[in-house]
Protein backbone atom coordinates (compact mmCIF):
# COMPACT_ATOMS: atom_id res chain seq x y z
CA UNK A 1 0.00 0.00 0.00
CA UNK A 2 1.21 3.61 -0.20
CA UNK A 3 0.21 6.67 0.15
CA UNK A 4 -1.01 8.76 -2.68
CA UNK A 5 -2.23 12.84 -3.06
CA UNK A 6 -5.80 13.30 -2.27
CA UNK A 7 -6.67 14.50 -5.64
CA UNK A 8 -6.09 10.98 -7.35
CA UNK A 9 -8.70 9.36 -4.79
CA UNK A 10 -11.63 9.46 -7.48
CA UNK A 11 -13.81 7.56 -9.30
CA UNK A 12 -16.61 5.32 -8.78
CA UNK A 13 -18.29 3.37 -7.03
CA UNK A 14 -17.25 5.01 -3.73
CA UNK A 15 -18.32 2.90 -0.69
CA UNK A 16 -18.23 2.94 3.03
CA UNK A 17 -16.21 0.42 4.00
CA UNK A 18 -15.80 0.72 8.11
CA UNK A 19 -15.35 3.09 10.90
CA UNK A 20 -11.85 2.93 12.76
CA UNK A 21 -10.79 3.78 15.85
CA UNK A 22 -7.92 6.00 15.02
CA UNK A 23 -6.95 9.57 16.08
CA UNK A 24 -5.42 12.04 13.67
CA UNK A 25 -2.38 12.09 15.84
CA UNK A 26 -2.19 8.53 15.20
CA UNK A 27 -2.36 8.58 11.16
CA UNK A 28 0.38 11.64 11.32
CA UNK A 29 3.05 9.41 13.33
CA UNK A 30 2.53 6.72 10.27
CA UNK A 31 1.87 8.26 7.51
CA UNK A 32 2.48 11.95 7.26
CA UNK A 33 0.13 14.92 7.35
CA UNK A 34 -3.19 15.11 6.53
CA UNK A 35 -4.64 16.60 3.33
CA UNK A 36 -7.84 18.30 4.12
CA UNK A 37 -10.44 18.15 0.75
CA UNK A 38 -13.63 19.58 0.47
CA UNK A 39 -17.35 18.22 -0.31
CA UNK A 40 -20.79 19.78 0.02
CA UNK A 41 -20.39 18.73 4.01
CA UNK A 42 -17.59 20.84 4.27
CA UNK A 43 -13.66 19.97 5.11
CA UNK A 44 -12.20 16.43 5.87
CA UNK A 45 -9.15 15.38 6.98
CA UNK A 46 -7.86 12.94 4.28
CA UNK A 47 -5.21 10.51 4.02
CA UNK A 48 -5.51 8.37 0.92
CA UNK A 49 -3.94 5.08 -0.36
CA UNK A 50 -3.66 2.61 -3.00
CA UNK A 51 -3.59 -0.40 -1.96
CA UNK A 52 -1.69 -3.53 -3.43
CA UNK A 53 -4.06 -5.17 -5.53
CA UNK A 54 -5.15 -1.42 -7.05
CA UNK A 55 -8.05 -0.67 -4.86
CA UNK A 56 -8.22 3.23 -3.79
CA UNK A 57 -9.05 3.71 -0.26
CA UNK A 58 -9.12 6.43 1.98
CA UNK A 59 -9.39 7.33 5.98
CA UNK A 60 -11.34 10.61 6.09
CA UNK A 61 -13.02 13.06 9.14
CA UNK A 62 -15.03 15.83 8.73
CA UNK A 63 -12.44 18.60 9.97
CA UNK A 64 -15.06 20.67 12.25
CA UNK A 65 -18.05 18.76 14.26
CA UNK A 66 -17.18 15.08 13.18
CA UNK A 67 -20.51 13.06 14.70
CA UNK A 68 -18.13 10.43 16.17
CA UNK A 69 -14.55 9.69 16.79
CA UNK A 70 -12.12 7.86 14.77
CA UNK A 71 -12.00 7.96 10.99
CA UNK A 72 -13.99 6.50 8.01
CA UNK A 73 -12.38 3.91 5.54
CA UNK A 74 -14.21 4.63 2.53
CA UNK A 75 -13.26 2.57 -0.97
CA UNK A 76 -13.46 3.32 -4.54
CA UNK A 77 -13.98 0.08 -6.69
CA UNK A 78 -16.11 -2.34 -7.37
CA UNK A 79 -14.50 -4.66 -4.75
CA UNK A 80 -16.35 -5.93 -1.93
CA UNK A 81 -16.00 -3.84 0.95
CA UNK A 82 -15.88 -7.01 3.57
CA UNK A 83 -12.01 -7.46 0.96
CA UNK A 84 -10.98 -4.17 1.10
CA UNK A 85 -11.69 -3.68 4.93
CA UNK A 86 -9.31 -6.91 5.61
CA UNK A 87 -6.56 -5.80 2.72
CA UNK A 88 -6.74 -2.46 4.36
CA UNK A 89 -5.94 -3.90 7.69
CA UNK A 90 -3.60 -6.39 6.64
CA UNK A 91 -1.36 -4.09 4.37
CA UNK A 92 -1.34 -0.83 6.95
CA UNK A 93 -0.37 -3.08 9.43
CA UNK A 94 -3.41 -2.17 11.96
CA UNK A 95 -4.95 -4.44 14.66
CA UNK A 96 -8.30 -5.54 13.54
CA UNK A 97 -9.72 -4.46 16.88
CA UNK A 98 -9.60 -0.86 15.70
CA UNK A 99 -13.18 -1.20 13.67
CA UNK A 100 -15.54 0.32 15.57
CA UNK A 101 -18.17 -0.46 12.81
CA UNK A 102 -18.51 -2.23 9.23
CA UNK A 103 -20.60 -0.59 6.52
CA UNK A 104 -21.39 -4.32 5.45
CA UNK A 105 -23.85 -6.84 6.58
Amino acid sequence: MRRIDASEFRGTPQRYVAELGLTTEQLVSRWGREEITHDDLGPWFTFAFALDGGTLAALVREVDNAPSPGYILTAIGRQEPRVTLAEFLAESGLDGDRVLREGFE
